[in-house]
């Protein structure tokens, strides 16, 4: 037990933690080797967990398992600079952070200190800090270059990974269906994505939409709550081993357009995941919006506006694609019969009409995905992989439906290849027999008597 003749002229129930101690030198008075506890108040006892008859006269170093040299450290500061010194550190001794002031008093060698304890403070610092963090981090995954669903998939993992949570997934919906898009899970569970597509949404998510009435996110902390309100939510859930998720909507002009959710997230003080949740939710909407537009432009760019098939761009890709292949391919070109006249003396609508059901025609019997419009009255159809034998039955069925619709005449052209490298020649050539078939069509049908 160590003595000291000073004594603090302070009153005992001073509302912070205060404590006076004496310091121990070591020869050289270059460093604090040990404080002895002079004084100490009500409100430092409790911070410390210790009693004033445990601490007065004792060492701090036999106070504590593991005492922190940096408290000796400040301690020589003060007495070397003659002024106080403050810091805030955490305490490894108590577990806590403490804001504190440490100054030379009346006695040599004498410091006093006041603490405050902003523990909590502290950690919800550090707690906002790893939020934001977190936040900035899966947005710079979600804005960086790369492919669409890659992005979105490895910020899922990131963001699952880090929460904690068994599931992490989007759901898209368009007010009449829902899907789940996008999925992340953990090891052992399963994942529903395959299950979730394509769902009516008043029944998947449409009771989702009271929760948003009085709140800015879908928050479930036990499923057990809807089993009388929403029993066909709560069997959904129930089948995914679900017992508490969270969704965070995102919307695009005011549109909901979907939900980021997890499920069986754990509880942690050092994140806050309804913030993460929220705000990543906003990037990954922006995200599905731009991916939309993106695709719609990129459709536009390569479709035909008014027949709806594809045009000459796509073409163009379409057969530098095939010419870097072996596959073989067979080419149908197409031409309407007469649409100048049915232009000139029917109206440009009704030629459109004509060019669409010439489109819809070629499509229903190839597939629309096949279809080109060449521009003007001329159509293109590209059939990879086909064998020639179903070529030819396909072109002979063609002429039947043809036949069925005596409104609508087509000069035809067919050609076929077993190496998609010649598919200009063999574009050329499907050209040249439709021709050769539209002057055929023209010799036995006078013009004079069609304007007739």
């Amino acid at each position: 037990m160590h003595t000291s003749s000073y004594t603090p002229q302070l009153f005992t129930d001073i509302p912070v933690p205060y404590a006076v101690f004496k310091v121990q030198m070591n020869p050289e008075r270059t460093a604090v080797v040990e404080t002895y506890y002079v004084y100490v108040n009500q409100a430092y006892c409790e911070m410390a967990g210790l009693s004033s008859d445990q601490l007065i006269g004792a060492a701090y170093s036999e106070s504590y398992a593991a005492p922190d040299q940096q408290w000796f450290d400040y301690c020589y500061e003060a007495l070397r600079q003659q002024q106080p010194i403050h810091a805030c550190i955490h305490s490894e001794e108590i577990g806590l952070w403490l804001d504190f002031t440490v100054a030379p008093v009346g006695a040599p060698d004498h410091v006093a200190f006041v603490f405050t304890n902003v523990d909590e403070e502290k950690k919800k610092t550090n707690r906002n800090k790893a939020t934001d963090d977190l936040i900035i981090e899966i947005s710079s995954i979600l804005n960086s270059d790369g492919d669409y669903d890659d992005r979105m998939d490895l910020a899922l993992a990131k963001l699952g990974q880090t929460i904690q949570c068994d599931r992490l997934y989007v759901l898209e919906t368009d007010g009449v269906t829902a899907s789940n898009t996008f999925e992340w899970c953990t090891d052992g569970i399963e994942p529903e994505i395959d299950t979730l597509q394509h769902l009516p949404y008043s029944e998947y998510l449409a009771g989702w939409e009271p929760y948003l009435e009085h709140d800015s996110c879908v928050l479930i902390s036990d499923i057990e709550e809807l089993k009388a309100t929403d029993p066909i939510d709560y069997e959904n859930l129930k089948r995914q081993g679900i017992k508490r998720l969270m969704g965070a909507p995102f919307y695009n002009r005011g549109q909901l357009i979907g939900y980021l959710g997890t499920d069986n997230y754990k509880q942690t003080d050092w994140i806050n995941i309804r913030t993460v949740l929220e705000s990543i939710s906003y990037f990954i909407g922006a995200q599905i919006v731009n991916h939309r537009l993106v695709a719609a432009l990129d459709i536009a760019s390569r479709s035909d506006a008014l027949t709806g098939v594809f045009n000459r761009n796509a073409l163009i890709e379409k057969m530098d694609a095939l010419a870097t292949s072996r596959l073989s391919v067979g080419v149908v070109f197409a031409d309407v019969n007469n649409l100048k006249q049915t232009n000139d003396h029917q109206g440009h609508a009704a030629g459109d009409a004509v060019l669409c059901q010439a489109a819809a025609l070629l499509s229903e019997h190839y597939g629309q995905d096949n279809v080109f419009r060449m521009g003007g009255d001329e159509f293109v159809v590209l059939l990879p992989t086909i064998r020639r034998e179903t070529f030819n039955r396909s072109r002979s069925r063609f002429f039947n439906k043809i036949d069925q619709h005596p409104d609508l005449n087509m000069a035809l052209g067919f050609a076929w290849t077993n190496n998609a490298a010649n598919i200009d020649m063999t574009v050329r050539l499907a050209d040249k027999r439709m021709y050769d078939n539209k002057v055929e069509y023209y010799t036995k049908h006078d013009r004079r008597q069609r304007k007739s």
